[in-house]
């Protein structure tokens, strides 16, 4: 019979011990079911004051918006027209004085291009009334030797010395400047100079036509020097190798 009832007794006891831990374990879940409550009420409660913060942001931008209505309402409408018709009347004449400016531009664009022109012409047109006419070397030639047979042998000199390498005459005009200037220096004493101008003349073109004159007036202005001697062979030499021409004939009356 004890022993029965020790095993009842010990049977309670166990139950006892085991609603005991249920308890704890409910009471650990009420615990932490508070906590978050209280979490869940503070987020709430940050929430709640973040909706107070947007719905003060929200009325101050609606009396902001009700003030610029307030103000619009309070513009006369008459007003406004004509400050758009003034508008419309300024961005007119804006437009067709842009235009007139384009114009004038154009136009003096135009002016200058014209000028620079006239001015281009009348530059061109003075230098070549300024520049001397270029006369050619033939002409100078021809007026040289026109000028020694009037006796004019200083000017005759000054022209026909510029001819003397002239690129523009031909070899047979170049022997008639060096005749010209030989001619020159022997009618005017000078029979050492005539003597170079002839001698050039008869070495290098002993076969041209002023090759018997030049070796007449070789011996001539070897004569004027007292060369007697030498300006008989010259004579000799232009009747022998001559003969026929009126130079032949003339140094044998220097003979």
């Amino acid at each position: 019979m004890m022993k029965i009832f020790s095993l009842i007794l010990l049977i309670l006891l166990s139950t006892a011990c085991i609603k005991t831990a249920d308890q704890v374990n409910r009471e650990k879940r009420l615990e932490s079911m508070t906590e978050q409550m209280k979490d869940s009420q503070g987020l709430v409660a940050d929430m709640v004051t973040q909706m107070k913060d947007m719905q003060s942001q929200l009325d101050r931008m609606n009396g902001r918006l009700e003030e610029i209505e307030h103000r619009q309402k309070k513009v006369d409408p008459e007003h406004l027209n004509k400050m758009n018709e003034t508008l419309n009347v300024l961005k007119t004449q804006q437009e067709t004085e842009s235009g007139q400016l384009l114009q004038i531009q154009n136009e003096l664009k135009e002016q200058r291009a014209f000028i620079e022109k006239v001015t281009e012409s009348l530059a061109a047109a003075t230098k070549a009334q300024a520049a001397p006419k270029k006369k050619s070397a033939k002409a100078d030639l021809t007026k040289g030797l026109e000028l020694i047979k009037n006796d004019k042998y200083s000017d005759a000199r000054i022209l026909l010395e510029t001819l003397i390498d002239h690129s523009d005459l031909t070899p047979g005009e170049k022997n008639k400047v060096l005749h010209g200037l030989g001619k020159v220096e022997f009618y005017t004493g000078n029979s050492d100079k005539a003597l170079v101008y002839f001698s050039k003349i008869f070495t290098k073109y002993p076969k041209s036509s002023l090759a018997p004159s030049s070796l007449l007036f070789i011996g001539k202005s070897l004569k004027k020097s007292g060369k007697n001697d030498e300006a008989k062979e010259a004579f000799l030499k232009v009747i022998e190798d001559y003969k026929g021409t009126k130079e032949a004939d003339a140094a044998k009356k220097e003979i």
